[in-house]
């Protein structure tokens, strides 16, 4: 079936909307928080002609303070980029729906749509999602990027085998490039990304040298897309610049003497004047917050420093950092626990909180047992290194669970397939035959458990962190 005939599909895509537009009405006024406010400054700043500038010592990647800022100039305000949002959340919801339907195909049994029709729901129904549709954060429109960019990676690793001589698949290939190098403009840490795409172009197709011009112009395109504003940001500050200019205070946060900083309930620093009281009993950050990337390098190098100063107290804290990422709460929780959106009964506000923790730890849990046990080929590879990368990443700086948002979408697809099918599933991974896979099995999950329950209970002020 086509996925626009399915009709509980266009029933999914409708409460999702509805879902996302209320709040963002009910508390259109409701102001920015954090980062949020310093996007709005970025995106006026473009508005008034003066391109993409540093605010207090970070240069952020562009993508999403550009597209602010256009959105100022056609309407006047930033916070309309909120209603391209809503309809970025419907495409991920089909994108969601045909990564599962390819993740399962011929293997979904009777009930050939079960499994996608729980992926979509399972999109649609998250209050995470819907939260950060509605706020002025990137994650939504990263989303969408990123989820289009893995199925266009997959339908070119298709078209290579029924077209093996035409350009169409060179095309789909220079595709994918593109959408990477729109993902490293909306976020630095993508640039890093890049390799593992190119692997699951090659995978199993090696020997093919189409294949190789496949990885090629995607490489090419990626780097074709993001050099005009490489080239632009390094000549304008004076540095090497690929999208941001982050990473110090990145180290600063979760490299210091304090123990990791973040900025989520239960977890983190929420006002600023505690943040203030953890920041005096560590090293302060070095350098001029009005010069970027000077005060860039000296955190970097401080950064550094305290790592060879400190290598176990570094280690140690790896499980921790990702813990921070894996939190399955969100800043939606931090939302309602500040008295964001005034009006509802203190009940609602502890029956959203808990369905949003539920719903991540569930997510979380069963989709990375899913990825196991019934990931096959390449889009569990692609899939499984970009989630590995990401923790990777976060165990060495500092985590926040907003970097997780754009990737519970991958655990999603596999968490469907899961809950639409468990005897299957466990006959998957029983009857592979594979005791590779049951140990991998294995190891995944005694290691993901502890993190994604080490934070739960931190959600609750009457609750201790484990």
């Amino acid at each position: 079936m086509k996925w626009y005939r399915d009709r509980q599909l266009w029933v999914a895509l409708t409460l999702g909307t509805l879902l996302r537009v209320v709040p963002a009405l009910v508390w259109w006024d409701d102001g920015c928080v954090r980062d949020e406010c310093t996007y709005i400054r970025l995106s006026q700043r473009f508005a008034d002609g003066e391109g993409m500038t540093a605010s207090v010592g970070w240069l952020w990647a562009p993508g999403y303070p550009v597209l602010l800022g256009i959105m100022r100039q056609f309407t006047g305000f930033a916070s309309t980029i909120k209603g391209f949002q809503v309809f970025a959340a419907i495409v991920n919801t089909v994108l969601i729906y045909l990564l599962t339907a390819r993740a399962f195909a011929g293997r979904e049994g009777p009930k050939l749509l079960r499994p996608r029709r729980t992926a979509m729901w399972l999109y649609t129904l998250s209050p995470h999602m819907a939260f950060f549709a509605t706020r002025l954060w990137s994650e939504t429109l990263y989303t969408t990027v990123l989820l289009g960019a893995l199925l266009l990676l997959l339908k070119a690793r298709d078209a290579l085998e029924a077209e093996p001589t035409g350009p169409r698949p060179l095309a789909m290939a220079a595709g994918v490039g593109g959408l990477v190098g729109i993902c490293v403009l909306f976020r630095g840490v993508a640039t890093y990304m890049l390799p593992i795409l190119l692997v699951g172009m090659l995978w199993q197709h090696q020997r093919k040298a189409r294949a190789w011009a496949q990885a090629g112009l995607l490489a090419l395109a990626a780097v074709l897309v993001v050099a005009p504003y490489s080239i632009h940001a390094s000549n304008k500050f004076g540095a090497r610049i690929i999208s941001d200019s982050t990473m110090g205070q990145m180290m600063w946060l979760g490299n210091n003497d304090f123990e990791p900083i973040t900025f989520d309930y239960g977890n983190g620093k929420l006002s600023q004047r505690a943040f203030n009281r953890t920041r005096r009993t560590g090293r302060r950050p070095c350098g001029d917050k009005d010069d970027a990337i000077g005060r860039e390098k000296c955190q970097k190098e401080a950064g550094i420093a305290w790592i060879q100063d400190h290598p176990v107290e570094f280690v140690r804290r790896m499980p921790l950092r990702v813990a921070q990422l894996m939190n399955p709460h969100s800043l939606l929780t931090r939302h309602l626990r500040w008295g964001r959106w005034p009006g509802m009964h203190q009940l609602t506000d502890e029956a959203i909180i808990l369905a949003g923790a539920l719903h991540s730890l569930l997510v979380m849990f069963l989709g990375s047992f899913g990825l196991v046990a019934r990931g096959r080929g390449a889009q569990p590879l692609v899939f499984g290194g970009i989630l590995v990368y990401h923790c990777a990443a976060i165990s060495v700086l500092a985590g926040l669970s907003r970097y997780r948002v754009p990737l519970e979408p991958l655990l999603m697809v596999y968490a469907a397939g899961v809950i639409a099918a468990p005897r299957l599933t466990i006959d998957e991974l029983w009857g592979s035959k594979n005791h590779w896979r049951v140990a991998l099995a294995v190891v995944v999950m005694s290691v993901v458990t502890p993190l994604i329950l080490w934070y739960l209970p931190a959600g609750w002020p009457w609750w201790r962190t484990w």
